[in-house]
């Protein structure tokens, strides 16, 4: 059992040795080793990510053992000055090419939306270890003239030879507010990935939010897909239910010709999750990873007190099935489990780690499904008249409550439980809910009693191997 001074610490997701993490960025896969970059800020700069953030960097060669190999690049050149922020990496021959978006804060009075912030797009080429200097192939000047000066978050891929981009913008309206302004996304292309042209910009046929970041262009199952986090979308009951969202559009029509959105899904209706990024990897899989965290959320993580804050998702496979993306974890997972437990329905299971893995397979033959699962009394997961419910107790949740997702019925359930963690996929992954939670563990016992009272359910336990990253 791996013993820890701070048991909300986790024990097999990515997190920050120190200080705060957020976005992934720079996914990929070079000559074997996985490689994960995320935004970052080292403790001395604050847990809460100010000032300037850069990136950290994991590597190894396998996803559920990657190890902290430190800060590749700081920012610290005229068109980076103010952070370092997010980007993507692409594997071409013997290098990777990292490129992000360099923060910049012109003196003045600025509102650093319509004036005062240059959004520059840098490259830095590496071999994994080694990294080369900092070359900028974008600036404000490139970008549509009705583009705010939020423009960011590069996704870069070689298509038959060719080079895409996608950014996300925020795009103006006469009233320069975020009520009118709306999200777009900028597409680039490159014979070289070096000298950058428009391609065209892609929006929704209606305003869908005032700004769009994080976008990410694939293809899975057949289909074209267009992944961003819209900004301004108006909370409902059973969707949006966030600040913020993440989520994706299937994309119509050809990459170099006109194209159309349809039918904007979110990734996961938990209270944590945003600015996912996918890789293909040697094996051809698409991978996500998730930021389990929000940007200006109305709750907080008490362990910025500790030093430390936030953490990534599980490596998540996508499939797609009838143009819903399915999200499960990895195979490699499993690889963690051990002691076996064929859990009884109304049954209280000990996780002595606070780390574990359940499947549940729901009986059929129940016309009316009712159940609910329990961790430790700090949160609760349920169903009942058709809703799904997340809910954290308020000593537990640090302004979290409650999250709602609409549905029939739920087949399957799988639950990853990590001290102060729960990932929660129903029926093969097509929804997914995840957030952060704070059990109160008591002295150096981490103790989890996660209490099932599940009718006409099959449950089985695992115990998960908790890891050290650094």
């Amino acid at each position: 059992m791996l013993k820890r001074k701070d048991l909300w610490r986790l024990g097999f997701h990515l997190m920050p040795p120190e200080g705060w993490l957020n976005d992934p960025n720079g996914l990929c896969q070079f000559r074997g080793l996985y490689h994960v970059f995320f935004q970052y800020a080292p403790k001395e700069a604050g847990p809460d990510g100010r000032p300037a953030r850069t990136w950290g960097h994991y590597a190894g060669k396998d996803l559920m053992d990657l190890k902290f190999q430190g800060v590749p690049f700081w920012p610290t050149d005229a068109e980076d000055h103010d952070g370092c922020y997010s980007g993507s990496a692409v594997a071409d021959g013997d290098k990777i090419r990292l490129y992000y978006t360099g923060n910049v804060k012109q003196p003045g009075e600025h509102d650093y939306t319509y004036s005062g912030r240059e959004a520059n797009e840098i490259l830095v080429e590496t071999d994994g270890k080694n990294f080369g200097e900092k070359r900028t192939v974008l600036r404000n000047r490139d970008y549509p003239e009705d583009c705010t000066c939020h423009v960011r978050d590069p996704k870069v891929w070689k298509e038959n030879g060719t080079w895409y981009m996608v950014l996300g913008a925020r795009v103006k309206s006469p009233e320069q507010t975020a009520e009118a302004d709306r999200g777009e996304v900028l597409f680039y292309e490159s014979g070289d990935g070096f000298s950058w042209k428009l391609l065209k910009t892609l929006s929704s046929t209606e305003r869908f939010g005032y700004m769009w970041e994080c976008p990410d262009y694939f293809e899975l199952g057949g289909k074209t897909f267009l992944s961003l986090c819209p900004q301004g979308v108006p909370a409902e009951e059973f969707r949006y239910q966030n600040i913020y969202q993440a989520g994706y559009y299937t994309v119509k029509g050809e990459l170099r010709g006109k194209q159309t959105l349809h039918s904007f899904r979110e990734w996961d209706y938990g209270f944590d999750f945003y600015a996912p990024q996918t890789f293909t990897d040697e094996n051809g899989r698409r991978i996500l990873f998730g930021w389990i965290g929000m940007p200006d959320h109305p709750y907080g993580n008490p362990t910025a007190e500790r030093g430390w804050e936030n953490c990534l998702t599980v490596p998540r496979l996508l499939t797609a099935e009838d143009g819903v993306i399915c999200q499960n974890p990895v195979p490699e997972l499993a690889g963690l489990r051990y002691h076996e437990t064929m859990i009884m329905p109304r049954e209280t299971f000990c996780l002595p780690d606070g780390t574990g893995d359940f499947e549940i397979c729901f009986l059929e033959g129940t016309e009316e499904q009712e159940w609910k699962i329990s961790f430790g009394g700090a949160a609760e997961l349920s169903f009942r008249d058709g809703v799904l419910q997340l809910s954290v107790a308020e000593n537990a949740g640090y302004g979290r409550t409650v999250r709602k997702v609409k549905t029939d019925r739920i087949e399957f359930l799988r639950i990853l439980v990590d001290t102060s963690v729960l990932e929660i996929y129903a029926d093969d992954g097509k929804i997914v809910l995840t957030t952060r939670y704070y059990p109160d563990y008591q002295g150096e016992r981490q103790d989890l009693a996660v209490q099932f009272h599940c009718p006409s359910a099959a449950i089985t336990g695992w115990r998960i191997h908790p890891h050290c990253f650094f």
